[in-house]
């Protein structure tokens, strides 16, 4: 009889379980991507070998989504158009640097000084579809995406730069996400 009963209850579970996972409706997003700062991180590596130059790198997480889940290039991908080089969309990571003026206590696009250009598009580049992804239906997604950002001193930052980025991302089908900024950080001495 207490197996009947333990029976009847399992079944019963299982049964509530399964009819409740049929009502979970399918998250509705937008199909232009839609970004939000996460966090960002700044990372000192010293080389092994003394006479190398220490480098910081700069980590920024994004928590991303996407409505029919079209977000990454893979390397076939990257070789035909739109996204081919020299396209814009040969990138889908967008980043602007942004440096805070010490007069004037306002964050400015970073310049080369070489060129005076801004130097955020050398920060641009390609994430990869994610992983999970087996099939090509269109799906919603949704997650996280953390990408490193390296320099070596002088050639871009000098210590107690104070420094934000701009983010935005871009799907197959170009659609160009909102435009984020990061927290700030600040450059270590060498």
């Amino acid at each position: 009889m207490k197996f009947f009963r333990l029976s009847l209850l399992l079944g019963s579970l299982g049964l509530l379980v399964g009819g409740l996972s049929g009502c979970i409706k399918e998250p509705s997003f937008s199909s232009t991507p839609e970004i939000s700062f996460n966090r960002i991180e700044l990372r000192r590596f010293t080389p092994a070998d003394a006479k190398t130059q220490r480098f910081d790198s700069i980590f920024v997480t994004i928590n991303f989504q996407d409505g029919d889940g079209d977000l990454g290039l893979s390397d076939a991908e990257s070789q035909v158009s739109p996204y081919a080089y020299p396209s814009q969309f040969n990138s889908n990571y967008f980043v602007g640097v942004l440096v805070k003026h010490p007069n004037s206590k306002t964050y400015e696009p970073a310049l080369s000084l070489l060129s005076g250009l801004p130097i955020g598009t050398g920060y641009n580049g390609r994430f990869d579809r994610p992983s999970t992804l087996t099939d090509s239906k269109a799906a919603p997604l949704k997650g996280t995406l953390t990408r490193r950002m390296g320099f070596g001193y002088g050639d871009v930052f000098v210590a107690g730069d104070k420094v934000r980025f701009t983010i935005s991302i871009a799907d197959r089908a170009l659609h160009v996400s909102n435009t984020i900024t990061t927290d700030s950080v600040v450059i270590a001495a060498p």
